[in-house]
């Protein structure tokens, strides 16, 4: 069986998974990566549940020993936008946020920054996962806390953002598979490439998206992610955490996609640098909300985090946007 390149680059690429390693694990002079065809292929075979653990172990690893393409991304996307059903799908959404990496220095302050907007008749998806490390809080543990919904599939979610209220779909509820590659982290010791995956798959089509990222370097990844899904503006920028939250107290770089192009913009820090508290739990959210509790690092960052939101949806200059998010945190409704 050839391993070459195929000749048609609309013709997907149809070997045996062991070919595909071979692909990636020849030594240094003929190793490649994989064409778009043929990881559209490979992974659709993982999601057919076609591929030993074995051999799923020895793909991931890989893939990222060899440095991921922006090619193999896009063919990652399109097999789990063909398997999960989502190329079509149209729902009553604004602005899709993922939340994958979890929470640990601070508490997730972006799901008041999320509220804010709902509440303003924003329809936003916020969709993560939860469990892939204990130390971590997760969106999921702060849903019932904050008054969101967790939707059982996508139609639910769409259903449920229709009705203005805050949503929230788990990993699990409309791709299962890819929960189960986000968890052999643990064991493998390292990300892959599809822990950005899960972040641009935009399971609803929203014409905006935002994603935060924890270590710098990625942004052309996300900006061909964004162009594949022809999601027409993206957000990408390493938020504290890796979640999608601005950091108040710092220098923000934020990285925009439109069409064809990448922008890259300064968010500057709005309150001196603070000291991370020592513990924290999620009653702080609401206390935060309902103004219980006096939390100057916290109130920044919804602010700053929901202002970012806005340069995005609205292409409203910074000022602007930091000026509309203030108004929106001092009318909120208590909880």
């Amino acid at each position: 069986m050839s391993n070459q390149y195929n000749s048609d680059p609309n013709e997907e690429a149809s070997l045996p998974f062991s070919d595909y390693l071979r692909i990636l694990g020849k030594g240094p002079k003929t190793r490649r990566n994989l064409t778009m065809e043929e990881a559209k292929a490979a992974f659709l075979q993982v999601l057919d549940n076609q591929v030993s653990d074995l051999q799923l172990g020895a793909f991931l690893l890989l893939m990222r020993a060899n440095g991921e393409s922006t090619d193999e991304l896009r063919g990652f996307m399109s097999a789990c936008r063909k398997h999960f059903g989502l190329e079509d799908l149209r729902g009553n959404v604004d602005l899709d946020w993922s939340a994958y990496a979890g929470k640990w220095r601070y508490p997730p302050y972006y799901l008041l920054a999320i509220k804010l907007l709902v509440g303003k008749g924003y329809r936003i998806l916020l969709h993560g996962d939860s469990g892939q490390f204990a130390d971590r809080v997760y969106a999921e543990e702060a849903m019932a806390l904050l008054g969101f919904e967790v939707a059982e599939n996508l139609a639910d979610a769409s259903e449920k953002l229709s009705q203005g209220q805050e949503v929230y779909l788990p990993l699990a509820n409309f791709a299962a598979p890819l929960q189960r590659i986000l968890h052999l982290k643990q064991e493998l010791g390292v990300r892959t490439v599809f822990n950005t995956v899960v972040k641009l798959l935009n399971p609803l089509n929203a014409p905006c998206a935002i994603q935060g990222i924890f270590h710098k370097g990625v942004e052309h990844l996300h900006h061909a992610g964004a162009n594949f899904n022809a999601t027409r503006r993206n957000l990408v920028f390493k938020g504290e955490g890796g979640e999608a939250e601005i950091r108040p107290d710092a220098l923000n770089k934020l990285f925009i996609s439109e069409d064809d192009i990448l922008s890259e913009s300064a968010f500057p820090a709005v309150i001196e640098r603070q000291k991370r508290p020592n513990q924290w739990n999620l009653h702080a959210l609401r206390a935060l909300w309902n103004g219980g509790l006096q939390d100057a690092y916290g109130e920044a960052c919804v602010i700053t985090t929901t202002a970012a939101a806005l340069v995005l949806m609205e292409s409203l200059s910074l000022d602007e946007a930091k000026e509309k998010a203030t108004v929106l945190w001092q009318s909120r409704e208590a909880l």
